[in-house]
Protein backbone atom coordinates (compact mmCIF):
# COMPACT_ATOMS: atom_id res chain seq x y z
CA UNK A 1 0.00 0.00 0.00
CA UNK A 2 1.37 3.52 -1.18
CA UNK A 3 2.56 5.88 1.85
CA UNK A 4 2.14 9.66 1.72
CA UNK A 5 6.03 9.43 2.09
CA UNK A 6 6.20 7.41 -1.28
CA UNK A 7 3.95 9.72 -2.77
CA UNK A 8 5.73 12.78 -1.87
CA UNK A 9 8.87 10.67 -2.40
CA UNK A 10 8.20 9.96 -5.77
CA UNK A 11 10.43 11.26 -9.00
CA UNK A 12 9.44 11.24 -12.21
CA UNK A 13 12.10 10.93 -15.56
CA UNK A 14 12.50 14.42 -17.22
CA UNK A 15 11.42 14.39 -21.25
CA UNK A 16 11.68 16.62 -23.72
CA UNK A 17 8.93 18.31 -23.96
CA UNK A 18 6.97 16.53 -20.49
CA UNK A 19 4.46 18.04 -17.50
CA UNK A 20 5.77 21.12 -16.41
CA UNK A 21 7.42 20.13 -13.06
CA UNK A 22 5.57 22.92 -10.95
CA UNK A 23 2.21 21.49 -11.82
CA UNK A 24 3.17 17.67 -11.28
CA UNK A 25 4.40 18.89 -7.61
CA UNK A 26 1.61 21.13 -6.66
CA UNK A 27 -0.34 17.65 -7.73
CA UNK A 28 1.54 15.72 -6.17
CA UNK A 29 1.14 17.72 -2.83
CA UNK A 30 -2.95 17.53 -3.01
CA UNK A 31 -2.45 14.01 -3.41
CA UNK A 32 -0.36 13.08 -0.73
CA UNK A 33 -2.24 15.40 1.88
CA UNK A 34 -5.58 13.98 0.70
CA UNK A 35 -4.16 10.73 0.64
CA UNK A 36 -2.88 11.23 4.12
CA UNK A 37 -6.50 12.69 5.17
CA UNK A 38 -7.97 9.08 3.75
CA UNK A 39 -5.70 7.05 5.72
CA UNK A 40 -6.61 8.93 8.71
CA UNK A 41 -9.85 8.73 8.49
CA UNK A 42 -9.93 5.35 7.97
CA UNK A 43 -7.56 4.13 11.08
CA UNK A 44 -9.98 6.44 13.18
CA UNK A 45 -12.95 4.58 11.55
CA UNK A 46 -11.25 1.53 12.16
CA UNK A 47 -10.95 2.49 15.51
CA UNK A 48 -14.42 3.69 16.12
CA UNK A 49 -15.74 0.25 14.51
CA UNK A 50 -13.83 -1.60 17.17
CA UNK A 51 -14.54 0.43 20.11
CA UNK A 52 -18.45 -0.39 18.75
CA UNK A 53 -17.81 -3.89 18.30
CA UNK A 54 -16.56 -4.36 21.90
CA UNK A 55 -19.63 -2.36 23.51
CA UNK A 56 -22.10 -4.17 21.19
CA UNK A 57 -20.27 -7.40 22.77
CA UNK A 58 -20.77 -5.41 26.07
CA UNK A 59 -24.37 -5.10 25.86
CA UNK A 60 -24.72 -8.92 24.32
CA UNK A 61 -23.35 -9.69 27.84
CA UNK A 62 -25.17 -7.51 29.52
CA UNK A 63 -28.86 -8.40 27.84
CA UNK A 64 -27.90 -12.16 27.85
CA UNK A 65 -27.74 -11.95 32.16
CA UNK A 66 -30.87 -9.66 31.90
CA UNK A 67 -33.08 -12.09 30.12
CA UNK A 68 -31.21 -15.07 32.55
CA UNK A 69 -32.43 -13.00 35.47
CA UNK A 70 -36.33 -12.17 34.01
CA UNK A 71 -36.38 -16.26 33.07
CA UNK A 72 -35.42 -17.09 37.10
CA UNK A 73 -37.48 -14.68 38.02
CA UNK A 74 -40.41 -15.85 36.21
CA UNK A 75 -40.05 -19.27 37.28
CA UNK A 76 -39.91 -18.84 41.25
CA UNK A 77 -43.27 -16.34 40.63
CA UNK A 78 -44.86 -19.33 38.45
CA UNK A 79 -43.26 -21.78 41.78
CA UNK A 80 -44.88 -19.47 43.85
CA UNK A 81 -47.82 -19.47 42.58
CA UNK A 82 -48.16 -22.99 41.91
CA UNK A 83 -46.99 -23.62 45.44
CA UNK A 84 -49.79 -21.61 46.42
CA UNK A 85 -52.01 -23.14 44.82
CA UNK A 86 -51.36 -26.74 45.20
CA UNK A 87 -51.26 -25.36 48.61
CA UNK A 88 -54.72 -23.51 48.36
CA UNK A 89 -55.46 -26.92 46.70
CA UNK A 90 -54.82 -29.05 50.09
CA UNK A 91 -56.86 -26.56 52.33
CA UNK A 92 -59.92 -26.80 50.63
CA UNK A 93 -59.95 -30.66 50.22
CA UNK A 94 -59.11 -30.43 54.28
CA UNK A 95 -62.29 -28.27 54.68
CA UNK A 96 -64.59 -30.05 52.37
CA UNK A 97 -63.66 -33.26 54.35
CA UNK A 98 -64.27 -31.22 58.02
CA UNK A 99 -67.05 -29.71 56.56
CA UNK A 100 -69.09 -32.97 56.76
CA UNK A 101 -67.81 -33.48 60.26
CA UNK A 102 -68.44 -30.19 61.80
CA UNK A 103 -69.73 -26.60 59.89
CA UNK A 104 -67.35 -24.14 62.47
CA UNK A 105 -64.20 -26.43 61.99
CA UNK A 106 -64.65 -25.50 58.38
CA UNK A 107 -65.33 -22.15 58.89
CA UNK A 108 -62.00 -21.19 60.72
CA UNK A 109 -60.18 -23.52 57.76
CA UNK A 110 -61.23 -21.10 54.90
CA UNK A 111 -60.45 -18.27 56.94
CA UNK A 112 -57.08 -19.51 57.20
CA UNK A 113 -56.63 -20.51 53.89
CA UNK A 114 -57.72 -16.83 52.51
CA UNK A 115 -54.78 -15.26 55.11
CA UNK A 116 -52.39 -17.61 54.01
CA UNK A 117 -53.05 -16.84 50.13
CA UNK A 118 -53.10 -13.05 51.34
CA UNK A 119 -49.61 -13.81 52.63
CA UNK A 120 -48.66 -15.03 49.59
CA UNK A 121 -49.87 -12.57 47.56
CA UNK A 122 -47.77 -10.31 49.57
CA UNK A 123 -44.98 -11.61 49.52
CA UNK A 124 -45.19 -11.67 45.43
CA UNK A 125 -46.13 -8.44 45.53
CA UNK A 126 -43.00 -7.54 47.53
CA UNK A 127 -41.00 -9.95 45.45
CA UNK A 128 -41.77 -8.07 42.21
CA UNK A 129 -40.91 -4.75 43.98
CA UNK A 130 -37.92 -5.49 45.20
CA UNK A 131 -37.03 -7.03 41.62
CA UNK A 132 -37.99 -3.92 39.91
CA UNK A 133 -35.95 -1.67 41.89
CA UNK A 134 -32.61 -3.93 41.41
CA UNK A 135 -33.42 -3.43 37.27
CA UNK A 136 -34.11 -0.12 37.86
CA UNK A 137 -30.38 0.48 39.53
CA UNK A 138 -29.32 -1.60 37.14
CA UNK A 139 -30.49 0.36 34.64
CA UNK A 140 -28.92 3.17 36.69
CA UNK A 141 -25.43 1.72 36.85
CA UNK A 142 -25.49 1.08 33.19
CA UNK A 143 -26.35 5.00 32.34
CA UNK A 144 -24.00 6.67 34.36
CA UNK A 145 -21.10 4.00 33.03
CA UNK A 146 -22.34 5.33 29.96
CA UNK A 147 -22.48 8.88 30.65
CA UNK A 148 -19.26 9.39 32.84
CA UNK A 149 -16.52 6.85 31.85
CA UNK A 150 -13.88 8.30 33.43
CA UNK A 151 -15.96 9.72 36.60
CA UNK A 152 -17.11 6.29 38.00
CA UNK A 153 -16.56 6.86 41.94
CA UNK A 154 -19.20 9.75 42.01
CA UNK A 155 -22.42 7.81 40.61
CA UNK A 156 -21.17 4.01 41.72
CA UNK A 157 -21.36 5.08 45.05
CA UNK A 158 -25.15 6.15 44.69
CA UNK A 159 -26.05 2.49 42.29
CA UNK A 160 -24.38 0.76 44.95
CA UNK A 161 -26.64 2.34 47.61
CA UNK A 162 -29.75 1.52 45.34
CA UNK A 163 -28.67 -2.39 45.21
CA UNK A 164 -28.08 -2.15 49.12
CA UNK A 165 -31.61 -0.77 49.76
CA UNK A 166 -33.03 -3.69 47.44
CA UNK A 167 -30.95 -6.15 50.00
CA UNK A 168 -32.45 -4.95 52.90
Amino acid sequence: MLTPLDISKKEFTRAFRGYKCEEVDEFLEQVVRDYSQVLRENQELREKNRHLAEEMERFASLESTIKETLIVAQQTAEAIKRNAQQEAALITKEAEDRAREIQQQLEREVEKARAQLEELEARAKAFKAKFRAFLEAQLYLLEAEENQEGNCRGEGAEGEDALQEINT
